[in-house]
Parts: structure tokens; sequence; C-alpha cells
């Protein structure tokens, strides 16, 4: 993995990303190739990229490096965590780890007992997107040592996300809307799934795993 560089360097890495993205969405590639070309944007030392799957209400990973605990966990618990609440917004651009308050690290299961066994001590979380407000899967990236600060990675990252949304998207079959009203343990049809208000998941752009 390459280490810290300047600026410059990093935002040509950030375009070699968004190639790598774009052919993955495309089906040119793997997601693999994405993450690999991440590791020229920022060093680290575990990284994964899953998709949203919301019949099944869990995450899966299409390309990572964590160890299978911490990717189970990723999978299955972290939209449990009490973390995950201050990352999912759409205006976030990323929930890095140095910014979280101790309180809540305190009380998150991830960091305990899966990142901090790991030596993790910086890194990001950021929710995916698509283009039409729907929540589609996250990137974590987990590094042993703190970045320096000011750290350029950081914005790069919020500039990449379109990208790394399309290559996690997917969606297929059904249109949104169906999905999101459908039993989740079964798969049928659901007309009262719907959010407070009276609103669908689109028009109340709340898409989230719960």
């Amino acid at each position: 993995m390459a280490a810290e560089r300047g600026g410059a360097d990093i935002l040509d890495a950030a375009v070699h990303v968004r190639a790598a993205a774009r052919r993955a969405t495309s089906g040119a590639t793997d997601v693999d190739t994405v993450l690999a070309a991440l590791s020229e944007v920022m060093e680290y030392d575990h990284a994964s990229l899953a998709r949203w799957d919301p019949l099944r209400r869990r995450h899966t990973t299409l390309a990572g490096s964590y160890p299978e605990d911490a990717t189970a966990y990723i999978e299955t618990r972290l939209h449990h965590d009490p973390v995950f609440p201050v990352l999912r917004s759409p205006a976030r651009g990323g929930l890095w780890l140095r910014d979280v308050p101790r309180q809540l690290l305190a009380a998150s299961p991830g960091f305990q007992e899966v990142l901090r066994p790991l030596g993790i001590q910086d890194g990001v979380a950021q929710c995916l997107f698509a283009a039409d407000g729907w929540y589609v899967g996250m990137l974590n990236v987990s590094t042993r040592r703190p970045r320096r600060t000011p750290d350029p990675a950081r914005s790069v990252v919020i500039l990449l996300t379109e990208a790394l949304a399309a290559a996690v998207d997917t969606r297929t079959g059904p249109p949104p809307e169906e999905i999101a009203a459908a039993d989740p343990a079964t798969g049928a049809r659901n007309p009262a799934a719907r959010q407070p208000g009276g609103l669908s998941p689109r028009g109340s752009s709340r898409c989230w795993p719960n």
C-alpha cells in the first residue's frame, strides 16, 4: 500500500478510483479493483465495500480485507450499532473514527469488540446513496495509525461517494417502491409498509437500514 502523499498525487489517485468504479459499474471488472485503487488515495490496513440488501435487511460484502468476524459485524450488526445513526446522513461526508465522541465509542460494540482488538486508530465509514436518494451500501476503511492533519483524503472520499455508490448499486428486478413495501422476511407485498406521515421511502428519503 502506498504511503500518504501530497494533495496533487491524491487527486490523481482519486481519478483512478473513479475510473475503476465506473468499470465495476459496467461489469468490466470487479469491485476489488476499486479498493485496490483506493489504497493509493489513503493507506489502510483494512477496507470493504458492502451493498445493502433491503429484503434481507443486511449488508453484503462485495470486496474487503477485514478479518471474518469484522466482516460479519459489518454485514449483520453494524446498522444496529449506536454509531450508525450518526454516520447515515446523506449530507455527512463520512464519519472519521477520530471524530466520534469517546462516550459513543465506549457504547459501540463495533469499536469495542471488532476494531479495537485489531489495533485500529483511525479510518472512515461512509454511507453510499444512489442518485435517486436510495441507500445502497457503505464504505469502511480502517488504519492502525492516525492520519496526518490536515488530510486531503477526507475531501477526496466525499468526492468519490457517487462513483462508489454506483459501483455497489446493482438494483434489478422490482422497482425500489416494491422492494421497500415487501415484507423483509418473505418478500410478499405489504401495502402498509410506509414511512411516518404516509410517505413512501422515496418520498421521505428514508431508505435506512433498521
